[in-house]
């Protein structure tokens, strides 16, 4: 039985790495857009539709987003 999968793929930036430090550890490259969206399409997800440009909760400044499906075999029958 296959099964489709949603998800939303969110970033600040699009198409630069982010700098993020924690606790005054040294910063790390956290993935735009387009590469969070490259490792999944590399793994069997698809884009859904154009890219948006809006407010998320979880973020203090406006983020780009992504919507994706895959197809999955499900165990359940």
């Amino acid at each position: 039985m296959l099964v489709m999968k949603y998800t939303i793929v969110v970033a600040e930036k699009m198409h630069k790495k982010e700098e993020l430090g924690v606790l005054n550890w040294p910063g790390w490259d956290k993935p735009c857009l387009i590469e969070q969206v490259q490792m999944r399409i590399d793994t069997g997800w698809i884009p859904i539709g154009g890219v948006s440009y809006g407010e998320h909760e979880a973020f203090s400044e406006k983020v780009w987003a992504q919507s994706m499906s895959k197809k999955e075999d499900s165990e359940e029958e």
